[in-house]
Formats: C-alpha cells, sequence, structure tokens
C-alpha cells in the first residue's frame, strides 16, 4: 500500500517533465498510431498526457534531439576532412596520409 502511494506521488512530477520536455508532434503522431493501432475501447481513453504515451514521446524526443546534436558535431569534422583531401590532391600529394594533415586541425577545432 505504502509502495503504491509513493508510486502514485511520483508519477505525477515525473509526468509533468515529460511531457513539458516532449516535442509536441512526437506526441501527436503517437496519439494518431493509438488511434489507429489501439482497440477501440483503449484508443478512445487515451490523452495527451496520458503515461503510456508520455514515456516513448519522451524518449523518442530525446533520441530525436541526440541525434541532431551529434550530427551538428559531426559535419565540421567531415568538412575539414573534404578540404584537406583536396588540397592534398590539388597539390599533387597523393601519397601524404589526410588524416595526418588533418588531425592537428580537427584538434585545434575541438579544443576550441
Amino acid at each position: 500500500d505504502r509502495l503504491q502511494a509513493s508510486a502514485n506521488t511520483v508519477i505525477e512530477p515525473l509526468q509533468r517533465f515529460m511531457t513539458r520536455n516532449t516535442d509536441p508532434d512526437v506526441i501527436a503522431h503517437l496519439l494518431d498510431n493509438t488511434q489507429r493501432m489501439w482497440p477501440k475501447d483503449m484508443a478512445d481513453q487515451a490523452s495527451k498526457s496520458d503515461l503510456l504515451l508520455a514515456v516513448p514521446a519522451f524518449v523518442l524526443s530525446e533520441l530525436q534531439a541526440g541525434f541532431q546534436i551529434g550530427f551538428l558535431i559531426y559535419i565540421p569534422f567531415i568538412v575539414i576532412d573534404l578540404i584537406d583531401s583536396n588540397l592534398l590532391l590539388a597539390l599533387g600529394m597523393q601519397i601524404v596520409f589526410p588524416m595526418t594533415i588533418s588531425l592537428p586541425f580537427k584538434l585545434l577545432l575541438f579544443e576550441s
């Protein structure tokens, strides 16, 4: 009985946090999918503040944000590799390994 009371007091702030930090488009998409895939009686009871939708929507939103941040961090390193490779080929230095030239620039970019 005490465990269920403790769980009920924890679930409400956790649910508010998850719904506040979730992309509304993800919640809307999951809600549309529940209307299509769940049985009729369960789909009618589903709402945006439902914990069964809040948890996966929060996880998907966090994963989406993480991939976006990772991609934005990765872009400058790819640009350095492309510029370095093109410069070495333009100068006729096919024997020089591009990583030996681009690594110091990547370290400077990462450290600054």
